[in-house]
């Protein structure tokens, strides 16, 4: 009674009324509820009160939708009372209770939205379920008892009664499933089925239409009280198996969304039930105000049930059975069992032809996908939160009962006012059964605009412009867009038969509209169309594809879509098809293409994704439908325009929904213009018309099966196929053919096939054929009753196939038949043979019939003469085949016999019997398990009990056949396990012999979604199995499979290069190089080659392709991803190779751009030599680029030359794949790719792909040829040259290197040879050969191979050659095994397991003897020697030098000969090793006198020549008698190099004089000598070197360096040659370690030092300097055209590396002692040293000087034999005097300076004291030069020599005081050179020796040289070092061509007797008095202290002095 608040209901109904929520006010208002006034509550009494309280609840709650059925069930007193209903401040909401007519109405509804929560009946349940319809079973509500049955009158008192009469009930509904149960129970029982939805079956009944119903509730009480009785009762028919039962239902997503009110619900009704079913409760009594007056209310009666009525109610509660929430939660019911038989009755609608399938599209598990439609959660829940006591609540009471509608609208309505309103008129609801129509005149635009719109599911309200449809609509509170036409409006409202109003609630449906009939046309800026565009010319939107209504703003399309382009495109919604947006439920929209007169036809492109058989896009022109496609595909359909026009149509049903449909469609002139036009299934004729292929419909040949219209044919003939093969039978499809003969004939249909699902009229179920004629009954064919041939007594017929919904799992083959144009016989239905015709009962040009000769004749035949196998069946009027069991051999009117005992006819049709283990092919018995001729059955069984048909063969596992007529079983292969033989319940041949997700010829393929995996079983087999690509895990294996091995293919490679063996490393890279092409040749060719290896051997063969990368395993996974196929294999196969060069190309130039850019940021100057503080000019970054790409590209070619080598036979086998097709399988004739199962060996698509692959073999093949050429060409040069330059091995192959390395130099073509045969190994012959003659001729290939490797042996290594031997023999034995299995020469499985185990084993085991050569290779003991510094022979150097490890052995001795200098250097060397050296290393011809490349040489020496260089020249100019005078200083052993005119240090100065330009920078030494060093490396652009050569260079030419300056480097190298090295970075000690630490490039420096900082260029010189380089790159592409230069680079003997390193440690010891002799006289008695000054008194040896000796010359020959007679007389008396001598001599110093005297070491021993004649005559000979008197040799005064060693100043002075004062000698000169501070740092004593014995010796003047130790020790070092920089060449070093020693010993500077200088020709004389060699502190202090010049210096040359 308390206060109500009018307004605020009000308001709360405007914010709610969208949703669905409340009342609106007209509605409440009208309740009396409020007054018009003041808004006060009314007093109405306590009911009205009531209902005021459930409104005011209602405007505030979520209304949510109940539907119920007509039938007593206890928890419709919840909705009575409204127990239901909760209010939780925010959660509230009111359940509405509506009444339902079937099932399936309430499956629409809770589809479409109209309903959140219904009863449903197990077998709608089932129905939605099936079709998609998502929603969710809660709680089971009550199983059906007696509440349901089919009531028939009293007659029929069994089923056999049933038969003919005519039955009712509603479809979709449980009632319809038992009855069709019952169709089924009885098949020969005929009757049929009404729909009773929306039908009174009592009225009905009353007028005769039907004979009874199936129905429940309120009419079966109706139907008893009309004498009806119960003849199937639904408890019967449930314990029959087909049980049915209701369930509390929800739709998904309010289940998701309000969980809280399924929860309710289910609790209520919950303890509702579980009141009910106790015994003790007295609330379920009939009387009065319980709760039976409640259900009374519900079930139909009034408010206030009178008693009968209670009676009624509990009556009808008792017919049901009711199920306890406890139990019901077990698993017989929500926890299973529901489920269970949910599926159940899906397989029966199924099997009945009322559903496509069991369950969506998609589903995997179909018992998964039950099992969560249904859920006990929603129970529990319940009973957990809902007490007992809700039932003590007293609730509102039953206030209101559905009242008769109230619509005011009907018949047509014409409305001519500009605007208007159109309702169905009613106030609470509109009626049933409403036709109402509104017709809007007008001659412009009219709009029509809903304001309100609540129809329900089954009611529509249509809108028309003119006939086309513009919209049909309905749904529950839908927001519709405006609707435009123009000119008049149509607006029809038809509703069905069903009242769909609340009880207890009053729910308002209906709708309203507003009209302007003189609406604005469109914006003509689009501004009103959303997505659309304004047609200027109609004044409407057209909108874009999928939007409709007037303002397209509807993403959905709506009514009638026009298109006028050639082209456009439809769409049902802007995304379809979508599921996320599937469409709605009952539309229709038509699209229309008008694309004119002149085109005759429209191809329409369609992707649909609808639901199966129930929706539908049909393909229309006019009024004749081309095609309906239903389901999920793209379909192209090609259509004839009419009136220029054709169109789609998109229906949907009331339930179930897809994601629609999108098309394109192209106006066309003609059906096609060439076969590429008829869909790849058919051929174009001359007149522009598609021949399909059988099978094939559409005029366009595009759809594998007959559509709805065909052309109408006239002529001879017409072919109707209703499938392609392989095809099924089209579903819901209605295929019509149409065939006119010509006037007064007559045509025949002659039936080969008609094999459909079996058909049955009284269900309608089945498919069959229907002839129609004019005039004629329609002749039903069914695969059960029909005849061979027709004769129709008409020229032209109809032949339809009409099928149903599905073919219940089964495969059918259709409906293969031809109509006849023929004779029309002489009298109407005449007899053949009365007519004098002849009757074929089985053959005959136009099937069996009458034939007059070879004419065929329309008079009826006797058909009874049948042949063997066959005889006469009345009841088709044909000959039919003999049934199985029985045979007939003879033809005639016979009939068949049975067979004799122990003897099978297992099919029909047979002419003979055939005993167990045969099957009966062709009229023939043949034995399976044998291949004989043509019948391959070796793979098949014949064990059935009753015999065995070709159709029942059982195929054994690993064997297959592709179909039931198939005679051909075919072995699937050896490594797959796909193959699983014949299974009970499944087919025996096709997919049907496929493992789980395999299917394909063989079993080959995966299904989508999966991929093929490899996997190893225990006996060691490798098989193969389809695996679900959501199992990253066994993708990820297989995947790290190939990363593992990456990584071990890297550890295997790092491990060999860290091998500290130049040999160990080049002899394992040699290996595992030989080991790939092995792995990779023989892996490949027995994949392709299929080769059924057992066991263990297909392990070795799998764990080779792994090893080699064999990426095939991979090729399934990526099917995963994306379409991919052995196609795209063959595509990144054949381009990888370019497009890896091309990567490796970029990554260089992308390295080398990031080393200079990133790591040069501060750009190093351009001259690094330039003085500190001057301006620097940056090295422009364009040429350090260049550079360093130039440097990377070599190794990158090489790398890439090698890969490809490598992987040339993984590449050839992949090209070679397309050739390798399997033999053409039976009975389709077709080939396959071995490879790719999924591609054929034929068609455009294949074709195409084999000549590309064509292509790509003659590349790849002919590859080893350019090899060959490549290698030839140098070699051919070279054959004419110089002995191929001392070294056979002297060819550079650059990025070939890898293939001549371990090859004997006459065998170098052998790898390229071996790579070309092992191409052809890998498939090549597959090309035109099959599989056996490929493999023999590779056994051919493989012994030619093999006997090349024995007999040439071509490999410099012996253990190679074991290897590669091993290797072939293992090559031989695969191929001998593959030649033996796959011959068949080895059948037994067992035999070939071990044979093949034992020759891999054997194989295997052979290849430690390859290890065992490795270990005793020569190489390996003598660089184990020259490593521990032992001596080795020359003999074993000098054989290896002719092997293969040439280059190893060259390395380690050049090695071995550094370390031995740098000993030397550090003065820790023993003599013995000295001589080793001398004596046996260096006399190694072969390791010295090979020349390389100038570069390869003198990139470790340019640094520490430049800086010599610059020491020696300083930052001044310097004039030609410098350069001159600085040659052995700088150059040292290149001296002699550089006497070429090009390469001369004057030349280089003159040409630097020449172009030096006014100002510019001075010409210093450093830059003479970086011009001098220039050519060596190829700097100068006009003669680059040959662009074949590639070689690798050196890591020293890296131009990561540039960064730093180079100045500093040099500055601190030329530090460091006047003190021992400390650092790697000093040029001697780099150019020993060869490290590229830290040191800069050659290049580089020399750019540097030979680009000055001069002044800015002129435009003249700038415009010089362009056409310069213009030239110079034009130079460069002719070069390129040429492919080589006329040039070769510069060479240089390895000699002369050694010598420069012992010139450059030469130049360090003289800089030490040097060093040294400071410190010496830095002591305190050095100044005493000092002090003891030079003298000469002019004395020569005595022994020479008298007038005898020069009268003996005159008087033997004078002048003339003067210089014979110095050389040998005097010479060797001075020699024979000095050995007479020397024991005199020693024993007098010996007494001077006694052994053991502290501080003095006297040395003199014979062989260094006693000068050599060779070195005295060498002397001799240049006083002869100098212009000496003659005797010469007087002069020499060292011919006997000691050397006097002591510890300091001191001793020095002490020891030359102790000569002079002894008698025995007489100091006759002194040389203080160690005061004079120059070489060779002693003092020099001659004196006069008289020998005391023998007695009679002449005088004699000998040498003693004072030294001190510090000194004397390092001089000792660098006279060695100098013994081998002073020789130019090996030859000169050695002896073996003349050479004049030019200068003296280091240690013989001094002693002789010095004359006037003279001029040597072409030198000054300044020069000709230094020696030819000496240090550069010499060199410094002679050139400082020469102030006596002979010549004046040249003056500074002027710019204009001629040159």
């Amino acid at each position: 009674n308390s206060p109500f608040d009018c307004e605020q209901g009000v308001a709360r109904r405007s914010r709610d009324q969208a949703s669905g929520r409340g009342l609106d006010e007209a509605h409440f208002r009208a309740l009396g509820g409020c007054p018009s006034g003041n808004g006060q509550e009314q007093p109405h009494g306590q009911t009205m009160n009531s209902l005021l309280w459930t409104l005011a609840a209602a405007a505030s709650a979520e209304v949510v939708r109940l539907g119920y059925f007509g039938e007593a069930q206890p928890f419709q007193v919840a909705c009575a009372r409204g127990w239901f209903d909760t209010e939780d401040g925010g959660d509230d909401f009111q359940v509405v209770c509506l009444p339902q007519a079937s099932g399936g109405f309430v499956v629409s509804k809770l589809d479409e939205g109209d309903l959140e929560v219904a009863l449903l009946g197990s077998t709608p349940a089932a129905f939605a379920v099936a079709r998609g319809v998502d929603i969710k079973h809660l709680y089971v509500a009550h199983e059906k008892g007696s509440s349901q049955g089919l009531l028939v009158r009293p007659e029929i008192q069994s089923p056999p009664d049933l038969d003919g009469r005519t039955f009712g009930t509603p479809f979709g509904s449980t009632a319809h499933y038992h009855m069709m149960y019952i169709q089924t129970l009885f098949p020969d029982v005929r009757f049929d089925i009404i729909d009773l939805n929306g039908l009174n079956p009592l009225d009905l009944y009353d007028a005769g239409t039907i004979d009874g119903a199936f129905v429940w509730g309120g009419w079966i009480d109706g139907l008893v009280q009309r004498n009806a009785t119960m003849l199937f009762p639904a408890q019967v028919l449930s314990d029959w198996g087909k049980p049915t039962f209701n369930t509390i239902s929800a739709r998904a997503d309010f289940a998701a969304r309000r969980p809280d009110v399924l929860e309710r619900v289910a609790g209520v009704i919950a303890r509702l039930d579980a009141d009910y079913l106790d015994d003790a409760s007295t609330r379920w009594g009939a009387g009065a105000g319980g709760f039976v007056a409640d259900v009374a209310a519900a079930y139909g009666a009034s408010a206030s049930p009178t008693q009968a009525e209670l009676d009624t109610a509990a009556a009808g509660l008792s017919y049901f059975s009711f199920v306890s929430p406890d139990t019901m939660q077990g698993p017989d019911y929500l926890g299973g069992g529901i489920a269970a038989a949910l599926k159940a009755t899906a397989r029966f609608h199924l099997e009945t032809n009322t559903v496509a399938a069991v369950a969506p599209a998609g589903t995997v598990d179909e018992d998964a996908f039950y099992a969560a439609t249904t859920s006990a959660q929603s129970l529990a829940d319940g009973l957990a939160s809902i007490p007992a006591s809700v039932l003590d609540t007293a609730g509102t009471g039953v206030t209101s009962i559905p009242e008769s509608a109230d619509s005011t609208c009907s018949g047509t309505v014409d409305l001519t006012a500009t605007t208007g309103t159109l309702t169905d008129g009613a106030t609470t609801s509109y009626s049933n059964n409403l036709a109402c129509e509104w017709r809007i005149a007008s001659g412009g635009v009219v709009e029509l605009t809903f304001t309100v719109f609540r129809v329900w599911t089954g009611d529509f309200v249509e809108v028309f412009d003119g006939s086309t449809l513009v919209a049909k609509l309905h749904g529950f509170d839908r927001a519709w867009p405006p609707l435009r036409t123009t000119g008049d409006m149509t607006v029809k409202f038809t509703t069905d038969g069903v009242t769909e109003r609340a009880f207890n609630y009053l729910l308002t449906d209906g709708w309203s509209a507003s009209y302007d009939a003189e609406a604005l046309v469109c914006a003509a800026d689009h501004s009103t169309c959303g997505n659309g565009k304004c047609d200027a010319a109609s004044g409407l939107c057209t909108c874009d594809a999928g939007y409709g209504g007037a303002d397209c703003s509807l993403a959905t399309c709506l009514g009638t879509t026009t298109l006028t382009g050639p082209t456009g495109e439809f769409r049902s919604s802007p995304t379809a098809p979508d599921r996320d947006e599937p469409y709605p439920n009952s539309a229709e929209c038509h699209f229309v293409a008008d694309v004119g007169t002149s085109f005759g036809y429209v191809s329409f492109t369609v992707t649909y994704d609808v639901e199966p058989t129930f929706d539908f896009v049909s393909v229309n022109s006019g009024d004749v439908t081309w095609a309906r496609l239903s389901g999920e595909d793209t379909a192209t359909i090609l259509v004839p325009t009419t009136d220029g026009k054709a169109s789609l149509v998109f229906t949907s049903d009331s339930r179930g929904r897809r994601g629609g449909f999108s098309a394109t469609y192209v106006a066309k002139s003609v059906t096609c213009a060439s076969n590429a036009d008829c869909g790849g299934h058919g051929t174009c004729d001359d007149g522009g018309t598609c021949v399909c292929d059988t099978g094939y419909g559409g005029l366009a040949c595009t759809v594998p099966h007959c559509l709805d219209g065909a052309p109408k044919v006239t002529g001879e003939s017409m072919v109707m196929v209703s499938q392609a093969p392989g095809e099924p039978v089209p579903a819901a499809a209605d295929c019509t053919w149409e065939f006119q003969a010509a006037a007064g004939r007559s045509v025949r249909v002659v039936v080969e096939t008609l094999d459909l699902e079996p058909y049955r009229s009284a269900a309608k179920e089945g498919d069959m054929v229907v002839i129609r004629s004019t005039g004629a009954t329609d002749i039903e064919l069914t695969s059960t009753s029909f005849q061979k041939s027709y004769d129709i007594a008409s020229s032209g017929i109809s032949v339809s196939l009409e099928t149903d919904r599905n073919d219940v799992g089964e495969t059918y083959t259709g409906l293969a038949a031809t109509a006849y144009a023929v004779d029309a016989c002489p009298v109407v239905g005449g007899e053949c043979e009365e007519q004098g015709f002849t009757c074929e009962p089985t053959s005959g040009l136009q099937g069996p019939g009458c034939y007059d000769g070879g004419r065929a004749v329309g008079c009826a035949c006797d058909l009874t003469g049948c042949p063997e196998g066959s005889f006469f069946d009345e009841s088709t009027g044909g000959c039919e085949a003999c049934r199985p069991g029985t045979f007939k051999s003879a033809t005639g009117p016979t009939p068949c016999e049975p067979c004799p005992k122990n003897f099978y006819a297992p099919e029909s049709g047979a002419a003979m019997c055939c005993r167990q283990g045969w099957v009966l092919v062709d009229g023939f018995c043949r034995q399976c398990g044998q291949n004989v001729g043509a019948y391959v059955l070796k793979g098949a069984r014949c064990n059935a009990a009753n015999g065995t048909t070709v159709a029942t063969l059982e195929v054994k596992e690993h064997f297959f056949r592709f179909s039931p007529e198939s005679t051909s079983v075919y072995r699937c292969p050896e490594d797959d396990d796909a193959c699983r033989g014949s299974s009970p319940g499944l087919e025996g041949y096709g997919n049907g012999l496929c493992k789980t997700h395999a299917h394909g010829p063989l079993c080959m393929l995966c299904r989508s979604g999966y991929f093929r995996n490899s996997k190893t079983k225990e006996d060691l087999k490798a098989v193969s199995e389809c695996v679900r690509c959501d199992r990253i895990g066994e993708q990820m294996k297989q995947l790290l499979t190939v990363l593992l091995m990456i990584v071990a293919w890297a550890l295997v490679i790092l491990g060999i290069r860290r091998l500290r063996s130049r040999f160990n490393r080049q002899w394992f890279e040699a290996v595992l190089i030989q080991f790939v092409y092995f792995a990779m040749t023989m892996s490949r060719f027995v994949s392709i080659h299929q080769v059924p290896l057992p066991g263990f051997s297909q392990l070795v063969m799998r764990a080779l392709d792994v090893f080699t990368f064999d990426l095939s395993s991979l090729h399934s996974i990526a099917q995963c991803y994306r379409t991919y196929n052995y196609f795209h294999f063959l595509m990144l196969a054949t381009l990888g190779a370019p497009a890896l060069l091309l990567v490796f190309i970029v990554c260089a130039v992308v390295r080398a751009v990031a080393r200079v850019v990133a790591c040069g940021a501060p750009a190093a100057p351009q001259n690094a030599l330039a003085e500190e503080g001057a301006a620097a000019e940056a090295v422009p970054l364009h040429r350090r680029v260049a550079a360093a790409v130039r440097q990377d590209l070599g190794g990158v070619l090489s790398k890439w030359m090698l890969l490809i080598s490598l992987f040339h036979s993984a590449i050839c086998c992949a090209i070679f794949q397309i050739f390798n097709c399997t033999v053409k399988y039976e009975p389709f004739d077709r080939k396959f790719l071995v490879s790719d199962y999924s591609i054929r060996c034929s068609g455009p698509g294949y074709e195409a792909h084999k000549a590309y692959a064509i292509v790509c073999a003659v590349i790849y093949v002919t590859f080893p040829l350019c090899l060959f050429l490549v290698l030839w060409r140098p070699r051919r040069l070279a054959a004419g040259g110089e002995e191929q330059r001392k070294d056979p091995r002297h060819v550079d192959d650059g990025a070939l290197a890898f293939l001549t390395n371990n090859l004997k130099a006459e065998y170098w073509w052998f790898e390229v040879l071996a790579i070309f045969l092992r191409s052809l190994v890998t498939g090549f012959f597959r090309f035109k050969a099959d599989v056996k003659i490929s493999i023999v001729l590779c056994l051919i290939v493989t012994i030619i191979h093999r006997t090349f490797v024995l007999q040439l042996k071509p490999y410099a290594s012996s253990g190679l050659q074991h290897v590669v031997e091993a290797l072939m023999r293992f090559a031989l034995s695969i191929v001998l095994l593959s030649v033996c299995l796959v011959g068949d020469l080895i059948e037994d499985s067992k035999d070939a397991l071990w044979m093949v185990t034992l020759v891999f084993l054997l194989n295997v085991a052979s290849l430690p003897l390859a290890y065992q050569a490795f270990v005793s290779e020569s190489y390996r003991g003598v660089a184990r020697r020259l490593q521990a510094h032992e001596p080795v022979e020359a003999e074993e150097v000098e054989e290896l030098l002719r092997s293969a490890h040439a280059e190893a052995i060259r390395e380690d001795v050049r090695k071995r000969s550094r370390q031995i200098l740098r000993e030397a250097f550090d003065g820790k060397l023993r003599d013995e090793s000295w001589t080793y050296f001398t004596g046996t290393l260096l006399a190694l011809e072969g390791v010295w006198a090979p020349e390389v490349h100038a570069e390869e040489v003198l990139q470790w020496h340019v640094e520490s020549m430049l800086a010599r260089a610059k020491k020696a020249g300083g930052d001044g100019a310097i004039d030609a008698g410098a350069v001159e005078r600085s040659v052995d200083i700088v150059a040292g052993p290149l001296a002699a190099t550089l006497t070429e005119e090009c390469l001369s240090p004057t030349a280089a100065f003159e040409r630097l004089r020449r172009a030096q330009p006014p100002g510019g920078a001075p010409i210093t030494l450093l830059r003479v000598y970086a011009e001098v060093l220039k050519p060596f490396f190829e700097l100068d652009d006009q003669h680059p070197q040959k662009l074949w050569h590639s070689r690798k260079e050196n890591p020293v030419l890296h131009l990561a360096a540039l960064a730093r300056n180079k100045s500093d480097q040099i500055s601190t190298s030329l530090a460091n040659l006047h003190s021992p090295p400390k650092s790697p970075t000093s040029p001697s000690s780099f150019s020993l370690s060869r490290s590229s630490s830290g040191v800069s490039s050659a290049r580089s420096l020399l750019r540097e030092a030979s680009d000055p900082d001069d002044v800015a260029p002129t435009r003249e010189e700038n415009l010089a300097s362009g056409l310069a380089k213009f030239r110079r790159a034009a130079t460069k592409i002719q070069i390129v055209r040429a492919f080589a230069s006329a040039r070769e680079p510069r060479r240089l003997e390895r000699f002369v590396d050694l010598a420069l390193i012992a010139h450059d440690l030469n130049q360090q010891a003289q800089a030490r002692i040097a060093e040294a002799a400071a410190k010496v006289l830095d002591e305190p008695r050095g100044a005493d040293v000092v002090a003891l000054k030079s003298f000469d008194n002019g004395t020569d040896q005595p022994a020479l000087r008298s007038a005898e000796l020069v009268a003996f010359k005159d008087k033997v020959g004078g002048a003339a034999l003067e210089s014979e007679l110095d050389a040998s007389v005097c010479v060797g008396a001075l020699h024979d005097l000095a050995n007479a001598a020397f024991p005199a001599f020693k024993k007098a110093l010996e007494k001077l300076f006694p052994p053991g005297t502290e501080g003095v070491e006297l040395e003199c021993a014979a062989d260094v004291a006693i000068k050599k004649k060779t070195r005295m005559r060498a002397k001799v000979d240049e006083y002869r030069r100098e212009a000496k008197p003659w005797p010469r040799a007087e002069k020499l005064g060292d011919c006997l020599r000691a050397s006097v060693v002591v510890a300091g100043a001191e001793q020095v002075v002490a020891a030359y005081e102790a000569l002079a004062k002894d008698d025995i000698f007489k100091v006759v000169r002194l040389k203080n050179k160690l005061a004079g501070r120059v070489k060779p740092f002693n003092l020099l004593v001659n004196l006069a020796f008289q020998p005391p014995a023998p007695p009679g010796l002449a005088p004699l003047i000998v040498e003693v040289q004072i030294v001190p130790k510090a000194i004397y020790d390092k001089q000792k070092a660098s006279h060695r070092l100098y013994s081998i920089a002073r020789a130019s060449n090996y030859a000169s070093f050695s002896g073996k061509k003349t050479a004049v020693d030019t200068a003296p010993e280091a240690a013989d500077d001094g002693g002789d007797v010095e004359a006037p200088t003279a001029v040597r020709p072409g030198r000054h004389a300044e020069v000709a008095r230094r020696p030819s060699l000496m240090s550069l502190p010499s060199f410094l202090s002679w050139t400082r202290t020469s102030t006596r010049p002979v010549v004046a210096p040249a003056p500074a040359p002027r710019l204009d002095a001629p040159t």
